[in-house]
């Protein structure tokens, strides 16, 4: 009777371990920019991504000027001490789907989206290459971070498990309820922002809806656990057992909705989006 060797069933396991996902982290704009701040944002977003080791993708394609601000933030991660930093630019929707574009974002350990123009960003990017490049890198374990309109850009391809455990196959046929999708909103109390996201959150019954504050990121494992960071709070709307008049209502009436639950969650606190339940604060 053979027997495998320790080293060659390590090896074994490696290659059919699948890869751990990489941190998905939407920041809600304005956020501490000072390169020597080694709490920051954006210190955590270079430390996942392999610190000096790190090769970033810059995004800034929702930027009124793509190019300075994709420079600022390729220095700014130099500075810091990232091995590299490349800026993908993006001025029309072709240059989205172009090889030299999915490849920048192959070879990058992590992605950062910069703020701007939103609606600008989903014209550019949303369905193309790169996007599905960013969301296949993702699972494959690179970071992606994004800033303001760069944070609410990452719900276009954020999906969380199901809460339900019955429901998650690995066959080709959809199954209602095997995957949910999370609405993100950003400059969330600066700017009073909880009625757009509830009344997103109303025409989209069942969704995740996560409204974001200044200088603070919410931290997404390849488990769905979310982790607050920085100076300000996490909104969380969760909607699976919430009713509304939404598809009653005209454009401009006020809207009515009843059994939602609403989690504020502060610096270091961590949430379940599988369970959709906060952890428990002497786990924070």
């Amino acid at each position: 009777m053979s027997s495998t060797h320790p080293d060659e069933a390590a090896q074994v396991t490696a290659r059919i371990a699948p890869p751990r996902s990489g941190q998905v982290i939407p920041v809600g704009g304005a956020e501490e920019l000072d390169p020597t701040a080694s709490q920051s944002i954006l210190a955590e977003f270079l430390r996942l991504s392999g610190g000096k080791r790190a090769h970033l993708a810059i995004i800034p394609t929702a930027s009124g000027d793509p190019a300075a601000s994709g420079e600022g933030y390729c220095q700014l991660f130099k500075e810091m001490g990232a091995q590299a930093a490349e800026v993908l630019e993006i001025g029309q929707r072709e240059d989205a789907n172009q090889a030299a574009a999915v490849e920048l974002i192959e070879r990058a350990t992590g992605v950062f989206i910069t703020g701007g123009d939103q609606a600008r960003l989903v014209s550019l990017l949303v369905g193309t290459l790169v996007m599905e490049a960013i969301r296949r890198c993702n699972r494959n374990g690179v970071v992606v971070a994004g800033t303001s309109a760069g944070a609410s850009i990452l719900s276009a391809h954020m999906l969380v498990p199901g809460a339900n455990p019955d429901l998650r196959t690995n066959d080709a046929g959809p199954r209602r309820g095997e995957i949910e999708i999370v609405i993100i909103d950003q400059h969330f109390s600066q700017r009073g922002r909880i009625g757009r996201l509830l009344a997103a959150f109303a025409a989209n019954p069942g969704l995740l809806g996560l409204g974001i504050d200044e200088d603070t990121a919410a931290i997404i494992d390849g488990s769905s656990v979310l982790t607050v960071m920085g100076s300000g709070a996490v909104t969380v709307i969760d909607g699976r057992n919430a009713t509304s008049d939404y598809f009653q209502r005209t454009p401009g009436e006020m809207l009515s909705i009843v059994d939602s639950h609403i989690f504020v969650l502060g610096p270091g606190r961590q949430f379940d989006l599988t369970t959709r339940r906060p952890m428990s604060l002497a786990d924070a």
